[in-house]
């Protein structure tokens, strides 16, 4: 390939930091997999052709390569995928598979020796068996239907029992088949990894380690906190069967980790809590860190518009007076999807009366996370709330502040949606039933001028047959008015 084309093998010596030729790349890509390094020889040599087979797939089509191993899992049967994939990417597991077909069985048991293959890979590998052959292969008498195990698991173990000191040239058609299976797997694994990391280019971060993990900060332009990225062991609970954790031959300690390493980005809040935007599990320290690194990059280069996925507010808030309709960020909040919300609420509430309770509009949250009746509606639309420590917090819907929070984070209110919020209010202090606190935000958006009938209508569709704007402070008519309305059925 020229020089102007790099190799899948040569981006990912970039990301790994070794060389693209020899064992190192193979043990780089290997220790990211969670896996041990494969054994000099046949493993080794099986690794590195997967990977020049890798390497020769054409550039436009390496777009269309991923998850390998979904594939292996499934091979001989080739995905379907739409819109179709270039037919180099939907047949390379072909290719890996050639690299095994014609091994032999010693071969075969050198290779998984090799890749430190488990007992759990190659049982996972295999079809389902025929048990009578199963049985009559470790010399043991079939029992009657009624005894023959019927749990899957079970069946493997049946399965296994006759590697464990049977001579590879005694294997049964399906154990070869297994055996044979697994590497496949393996090996698309190994290359699913390899075309993640030469996807993307380097990332690389200033991590911290202590005793919790490791920590990596990004300063965002314009945002009050860092980006934050944590990476830290997670224990794996232990398979049913702990011998499938092992490897099939070989020490033990040739074994994967028994760890996963589990990656989170977020940043905090003014107060000081970290919250969790994105995370993952991966088999290393290494994936983990690559994780993180790539979704950190993502978040930075579209800092201005990223929300986080739970509160909904915007890494960088727009300041006062600066936000504009043009905002690639802004989110319009109507009439209808809050009288939705309303609905939702209702019908919980009347799902489970026994856990009814009244509203309060402020604060919008208390010292035990508890909310406001509008921070329940915020959050049913999926947009931020004042929390504790804000000073929003306390500020009544009708309060400028109020809205200020809501423009700082990019949400615009229409005319009818703001009038509602501050009527919710209306209906007095304290925690009201919220039929009442309904009614009474209804009644201050009917009361706004003589167009208040065109801005419902426009807000939220036309009134059905026999029915009255007035007929909607009843929260179980509004109910049936917005089922009778829905946007994708005929009015």
């Amino acid at each position: 390939m020229s020089h102007a084309s790099p190799s899948r093998a040569g981006l990912a010596t970039t990301a790994f930091g070794v060389s693209s030729t020899g064992r190192d790349l193979v043990a780089a890509v290997s220790a990211f997999c969670g896996y041990p390094a494969p054994g000099e020889g046949l493993a080794e040599r099986l690794v590195a052709e997967t990977f020049a087979a890798l390497d020769q797939v054409p550039l436009d089509v390496r777009l269309y390569v991923h998850d390998l191993q979904d594939t292996a899992e499934k091979w001989p049967a080739l995905p379907i995928t739409l819109p179709p994939t270039p037919w180099q990417a939907a047949t390379l597991v072909d290719d890996l598979a050639a690299l095994v077909t014609d091994l032999s069985v010693a071969e075969l048991r050198e290779a998984a020796a090799g890749l430190a293959l488990t007992r759990g890979d190659v049982a996972q590998a295999h079809d389902e068996p025929v048990l009578t052959q199963v049985w009559a292969a470790i010399d043991t008498p079939v029992p009657d239907a009624s005894a023959l195990p019927r749990d899957r698991r079970a069946r493997e173990a049946a399965l296994l029992q006759l590697f464990d000191y049977l001579d590879p040239r005694e294997w049964t058609a399906e154990q070869t088949g297994a055996v044979r299976k697994a590497l496949l797997v393996r090996l698309a694994s190994l290359g699913d990894a390899l075309l993640r990391v030469s996807a993307l280019p380097p990332a690389h971060l200033d991590w911290q380690r202590d005793s919790a993990g490791l920590t990596a900060l990004v300063p965002a332009p314009g945002a009050p906190q860092p980006l934050e990225a944590r990476v830290a062991a997670e224990a794996v609970e232990p398979h049913p069967f702990t011998s499938w954790d092992e490897p099939m031959w070989g020490s033990s300690e040739t074994g994967a980790s028994h760890d996963y390493w589990r990656w989170t980005v977020g940043w905090r809040s003014a107060g000081g809590v970290f919250h969790s935007d994105a995370g993952s599990t991966e088999a290393s320290e290494a994936a983990a860190r690559f994780g993180a690194e790539q979704t950190l990059a993502a978040y930075a280069a579209q800092a201005s518009t990223v929300r986080q996925r739970l509160r909904h507010r915007l890494l960088v808030p727009r300041q006062p007076g600066t936000l504009s309709m043009s905002d690639p960020a802004v989110l319009v909040l109507g009439l209808r999807p809050l009288l939705q919300a309303v609905c939702d609420e209702y019908r919980a509430e009347t799902s489970r009366p026994e856990d009814a309770t009244g509203w309060r509009v402020v604060p919008h949250q208390d010292e035990d996370k508890e909310c406001s009746l509008v921070t329940i509606l915020l959050d049913d639309c999926s947009l931020p709330h004042p929390e504790l420590g804000d000073p929003a917090n306390t500020a009544d819907p009708s309060d400028p502040a109020f809205e200020d929070f809501l423009r700082s984070h990019a949400v615009v209110l229409t005319p009818p949606a703001r009038t509602y919020l501050a009527g919710l209010s209306h209906a007095g202090p304290g925690e009201l039933p919220l039929p009442r606190r309904h009614e009474a935000a209804m009644r201050a958006v009917f009361a706004v001028g003589g167009e208040a009938a065109d801005q419902l209508t426009a807000e939220t569709g036309p009134l059905p047959d026999r029915m009255a704007w007035i007929d909607l402070l009843d929260v179980a008519a509004l109910e049936e008015f917005l089922t009778a309305t829905e946007p994708d059925q005929p009015r």
